[in-house]
């Protein structure tokens, strides 16, 4: 698949089936990420997959409590849909065939003084990374971050380290719906030439 047709289309994809994943694709998709740049070429990141029942029982229980009444007025069509969506992975969640926590050391550039942005610039490009190989390889997959609230203890129940952080949380499956255009804003509206406010 072409790049820019990958990004064009890569939707957020929460309605996936319980269908497993081949290991074989989950390993691509790792591969994938470790690809991205990192702060000094330091590549502190990690992966966790986890595709055991039990544990996605756990992290269903998790995202229950967290985000069980998921609610708030939609202001378009757009976001009614996603809403949607949301509600679905949270209800369906225990059946998530695959989660990958991608996970970062702070410990940059040195380990007695990190810089907190540098670890956050080496796991965000790796979970583009991630998410773009989902798309290529038919995969749906969504960037979320619901194990902020809740860090410490799925850290634990993972055996996570106390000095590494999961950057993002990443449902991966084989999706109901449909990949498509993206709701974008027109460049024209984000892009400034030489200073704020420049046009062409």
């Amino acid at each position: 698949m072409d790049l820019f047709e990958a990004m064009d289309t890569n939707r957020a994809m929460r309605r996936l089936k319980p269908d497993p994943v081949p290991r074989e694709l989950l390993e691509k998709l790792v591969h994938a990420a470790t690809r991205a740049p990192s702060a000094g070429n330091t590549q502190h990141w990690s992966f966790v997959v986890v595709t055991n029942r039990e544990d996605m029982r756990f992290l269903a229980d998790i995202l229950q409590r967290r985000m069980g009444q998921f609610s708030r007025e939609a202001e378009s069509d757009a976001q009614e849909r996603m809403m949607r969506a949301v509600r679905y992975l949270i209800t369906h969640f225990h059946e998530t065939p695959a989660v990958i926590f991608c996970c970062v050391r702070n410990a940059y550039p040195t380990a007695e003084r990190p810089i907190r942005a540098t670890m956050w610039s080496t796991i965000f490009p790796a979970t583009q990374n991630l998410l773009l190989a989902a798309r290529g390889l038919g995969l749906g997959a969504a960037m979320t971050t619901f194990q902020a609230g809740a860090e410490d203890e799925i850290k634990a129940h993972f055996g996570i380290p106390d000095d590494v952080y999961i950057g993002s949380t990443i449902p991966v499956g084989w999706p109901m719906g449909r990949f498509g255009p993206l709701g974008r804003k027109p460049i024209d509206e984000v892009l400034h030439w030489e200073r704020w406010g420049g046009d062409a």
